[in-house]
């Protein structure tokens, strides 16, 4: 079996979402909410159930975790250095601010994330033993 990566599974691995998980029964990717859970034992908390039939935590990559490594490839010291004192929702505000005034953030943005989410899954099926193939 191997696992089909494809734009729909880009979009389940995006946004830091923790809401879908593996399966190496079937190799998908489901969400949780869509998941039986009737036969889990009442004294099993939710993850050991998951892990017992099989499911592992799908990748999550977040907005923040692209542009932070766009960012730092462009190797600008200025931008790295404004940049590194911001977190969360305030951080992705501000790179869209920097975005206009920077043309070097123009560049690229989009094919440098679909090139990172592709390194990032390849790596987490490889680091969880998966077959997997691009689509």
């Amino acid at each position: 079996m191997e696992l089909i990566i494809n734009s729909e599974l880009f979009n389940k691995c995006g946004c830091g979402s923790s809401e879908y998980w593996f399966s190496y029964k079937d190799y998908t990717v489901k969400n949780i909410r869509d998941l039986d859970t009737d036969a889990k034992p009442e004294d099993m908390g939710q993850t050991t159930y998951f892990v017992s039939i099989g499911l592992i935590p799908f990748l999550t990559i977040s907005n923040e975790e692209i542009i932070r490594s766009f960012v730092r490839q462009k190797g600008n010291n200025k931008l790295d250095a404004i940049f590194e004192k911001i977190r969360g929702e305030e951080f992705i505000d501000t790179f869209w601010k920097y975005f206009n005034a920077y043309p070097e953030l123009k560049d690229g943005l989009e094919e440098f994330a679909n090139t990172y989410t592709h390194s990032k899954i390849a790596e987490w099926c490889n680091e969880n033993n998966i077959n997997y193939r691009f689509e």
